[in-house]
């Protein structure tokens, strides 16, 4: 028996964890198996081969319990645990709970009282009028349900965020690069796209066998290798390929400006090669003259008259003719950060104490962390309420002796339906940074999201909005906003708005960053980490704070806390 990928063991564990949710199953043992898919998803070896040498609990979030399932899924093909809770609630819910507007206790309601156990069989109801009646349902939100389950989707594009991507990308890369050969990233994964269908690698080589067989033998390839002298290709366990091209060190930048793109950016550049007499491609640039390598990029671009430019600005966006007059930014770097703004710990939905968060981002050179845990309106992520939020506070000042970053008394407090905020004024002053954030109703009217936004960034105490659209990649699309009156808003008040560094968020995303840039918006990057090794998540924000154009002093986190501070304690006193 082939032993299964790790897409198919996350998907095991995923619906295992869903359905125990709606069987009623407490909140930590659902979580405990959505957080171990969500790492074996990202892990760039065989999950199952680890498992069945017992070493799969070194992984994160992979404890005795997961691996022991996993081993079960590899030997017999079955987990005995999922098989049981599909007989105790139908496999179907879990779509219908996914359902905008419905969730797990809705799903149940819909099967126990309407007898629906499949998606179809809820459209159906809403459609005929008697979704509303089942407990907890009214006309308004049969209307949104009936909408969502209507509106037309995207076709599978077998695509996968760049969180998922990059980490197993470049653990390839570097064994690759173990024989002698030069190896760098290419295409979306280096221009810092939110997702990417493959994984492409640059090869500078004059010896493809070897590098073909580097890459047969690493942990993440998870099928045969197909290869040629300039190309070769490999299923991976990510369930993406991996494609590499090869070529001479004489003209790796040639190929590696080609391989990296965007099409948009690479048609930009012909039609000036055009221009000017020339023709370029992955092989050189050919003129009068002849046939051009080039070592670097820097060649590539210099031949064309242009400096080189960023990867994250290649999307023709108007960086060919910033690089022509020499007008192209300096972007903000992973190490402008000073400190992280947004983080959670086991007081909420985190799985580290505040001491690991501490630890974790001293290690990674911070001078400040806030302690950001959810308020209590979010009662599935162990929401605190004003008692327990004064109970972190005296841990904080425990933790805060043991630390030498700067802990801060933070909070992403929730963003209610009508605009006000989970905890009141008097607690919210107390704070040493406020970020609110919505995470509910987000299907509300484009007028009524709107006006919710507004409120919350016009409230004297707010900081930042979190994830300000509410998207999550592949799950949920932006909310529907006016943006130029929520980035007007945010100007005028001088709130920053976040760009959330969460792989399946990445909000604000790109475009919307660039825009707020332009409307004078300030902005902060964040890495929701929810565990100490998702402070990195925060590489991810930047990577969209490139893409936007944003240089260090763009974004709010690359200042030190006491400049931070004043700034905030002055914006208190003008309200």
């Amino acid at each position: 028996m082939a032993l299964p990928t790790n897409p198919e063991i996350a998907a095991d564990l995923e619906l295992l964890g869903a359905l125990l949710e709606l069987d009623g199953a407490v909140r930590h043992r659902v979580l405990a198996y959505r957080r171990g898919a969500a790492r074996i998803r990202a892990t760039g070896e065989s999950v199952a081969e680890l498992a069945m040498a017992g070493t799969a609990v070194e992984l994160p979030d992979i404890g005795s319990t997961l691996q022991d399932k996993i081993v079960e899924r590899a030997t017999t093909g079955s987990i005995a645990a999922l098989e049981k809770a599909k007989k105790a609630v139908p496999e179907g819910l879990v779509s219908i709970a996914a359902s905008p507007g419905l969730g797990p206790k809705r799903a149940l309601a819909v099967w126990r009282e309407a007898g629906a156990t499949t998606v179809g069989e809820v459209r159906s109801l809403a459609g005929e009028g008697r979704l509303r009646e089942v407990t907890g349902i009214g006309p308004a939100l049969e209307r949104g349900v009936l909408d969502a389950l209507n509106a037309p989707t995207a076709g599978e594009d077998e695509r996968i965020s760049l969180g998922r991507a990059l980490p197993v990308a470049e653990d390839l890369a570097r064994g690759i690069a173990e024989t002698g050969a030069r190896v760098e990233l290419a295409g979306s994964l280096r221009r810092g796209a939110d997702t990417c269908h493959d994984l492409d690698i640059v090869v500078a080589t004059d010896r493809p066998e070897g590098v073909v067989s580097a890459l047969a033998a690493q942990p993440a390839v998870a099928g045969e290798v197909s290869h040629s002298d300039v190309r070769a290709g490999a299923p991976t366990q990510l369930g993406v390929p991996v494609e590499l091209l090869m070529g001479p060190p004489s003209r790796f930048g040639n190929l590696w400006q080609h391989a990296t793109g965007s099409k948009a950016h690479n048609v930009r550049l012909r039609e000036r090669a055009l221009a000017r007499g020339l023709s370029m491609s992955e092989h050189g640039v050919d003129g009068p003259g002849g046939l051009v390598e080039h070592a670097d990029e820097e060649g590539v671009y210099a031949a064309l008259g242009l400096a080189w430019i960023p990867p994250e600005l290649r999307e023709d966006v108007g960086e060919i003719a910033l690089a022509e007059t020499g007008d192209l930014p300096e972007l903000v770097g992973v190490a402008d950060l000073r400190g992280e703004l947004h983080a959670h710990t086991d007081w909420s939905d985190g799985t580290d104490t505040i001491e690991a968060m501490a630890a974790a981002a001293a290690e990674r050179g911070y001078e400040y962390l806030a302690i950001s845990d959810h308020s209590a309106s979010l009662s599935m992520a162990g929401g605190l309420d004003p008692a327990r939020v004064r109970e972190q506070w005296r841990a904080i000042e425990r933790a805060q002796q043991k630390v030498e970053i700067r802990l801060l008394r933070a909070t992403e407090v929730d963003i209610l339906a009508d605009g006000s905020l989970d905890h009141p004024d008097e607690l919210l002053a107390e704070f040493d940074w406020v970020t609110a954030s919505v995470h509910s109703s987000f299907r509300a009217s484009r007028e009524r999201m709107t006006r919710r936004l507004i409120a919350a960034i016009e409230h004297p105490l707010v900081d930042a909005i979190g994830h300000p659209t509410g998207r999550m990649l592949g799950r949920r699309p932006h909310a529907d906003i006016d943006l130029p009156a929520v980035l007007d808003a945010a100007a005028r008040t001088g709130t920053r708005l976040e760009i959330n560094g969460q792989p399946r968020r990445r909000d604000l995303d790109d475009a919307m960053a660039r825009q707020a840039l332009a409307a004078g918006a300030g902005l902060v990057v964040g890495s929701d980490a929810h565990a100490a090794d998702s402070l990195d998540f925060a590489r991810y924000g930047i990577a969209t704070a490139r893409r936007a154009g944003a240089t260090a002093a763009d974004i709010a986190n690359t200042r030190p806390w006491g400049e931070l501070a004043a700034a905030r304690k002055a914006r208190a006193a003008r309200s």
